[in-house]
């Protein structure tokens, strides 16, 4: 350990402690915090719509929802994929893994819709300007194929469960801010499939442009939903406790190793 940041290590056994948090908040913390959350990505998402014009600032000013998830609180459900680590060495059950995700993943949906509404009763999207790049964005999501949204999806969250791993590994505020700015403006200039930002805009782009139907809205969110919890619930946990937490053999028996391949060079 030292001043800056966690090891590796040390990084997933927070995790596992933050996933132990997670586990027994009560429903209605969790939903509390789970709507703030979508409210918070929601807050992001309309800054990228905002700036729709200029990709690097779209993507410069999205990831403020995850600053203020990781700095103010809030449960989201891609950061919570990493949950996962706590389920592999058994710290927590797969019931209340299962519970505590779909509970964050109702909640992240209620605050975004919230968040649509405020917004669009509010009058801001009577700006032209702002109507007509809230369905841009909506309509070349719902036109993408399944398979499309969910590669995106995966890529999409590596790189933000990748946020909340260094964001967890610093120790101080400016290192939490720069370690979601980068990964989550990465994936927005990519192009990925976030989930929770896309029950922000495809309900706001349905508004705007009535063409926009559930159907359509699911046919983004299911494979969204599923590309994330792979990225980040699965691929991301598994690779990274293969490599660091898995047993390896002790320094003392890789020197006898050595010693004895030594001794039996010289005979």
């Amino acid at each position: 350990m030292n001043s800056i940041s966690l090891t590796p290590n040390e990084t997933i056994d927070s995790l596992m402690q933050s996933a132990l948090k997670k586990v027994s908040y009560s429903v209605s913390q969790r939903m509390l915090l789970g709507i703030m959350a979508g409210m918070y990505i929601a807050f992001g998402s309309q800054g990228f719509i905002v700036m729709y014009g200029n990709p690097l600032l779209r993507a410069a000013v999205f990831p403020v929802g995850l600053m203020l998830i990781v700095l103010l609180g809030g449960e989201l459900f891609t950061g919570n994929c990493l949950m996962t680590f706590a389920l592999i060495h058994k710290k927590i059950d797969a019931k209340s893994y299962t519970f505590s995700l779909l509970q964050v993943l109702a909640a992240n949906l209620i605050g975004s819709l919230a968040a649509v509404l405020i917004l669009y009763f509010g009058g801001v999207y009577n700006n032209p300007e702002f109507a007509e790049s809230a369905a841009k964005v909506a309509n070349a999501k719902v036109n993408l194929t399944f398979v499309e949204v969910l590669l995106r999806g995966i890529f999409c969250n590596i790189l933000v469960t990748a946020g909340v791993w260094i964001s967890t590994m610093s120790k101080n505020v400016t290192g939490k801010i720069l370690g979601c700015w980068f990964t989550v403006m990465l994936f927005v200039l990519s192009g990925y499939e976030h989930s929770v930002a896309n029950m922000f805009f495809l309900p706001l782009g349905a508004m705007i442009d009535p063409s926009i139907t559930i159907a359509k809205i699911l046919h983004n969110l299911i494979p969204a939903i599923i590309g994330n919890y792979i990225g980040g619930g699965i691929i991301v946990p598994f690779v990274y406790n293969k490599a660091y937490k898995s047993k390896t053999k002790d320094i003392k028996d890789i020197k006898d190793i050595n010693d004895n391949k030594v001794q039996s060079e010289v005979n």
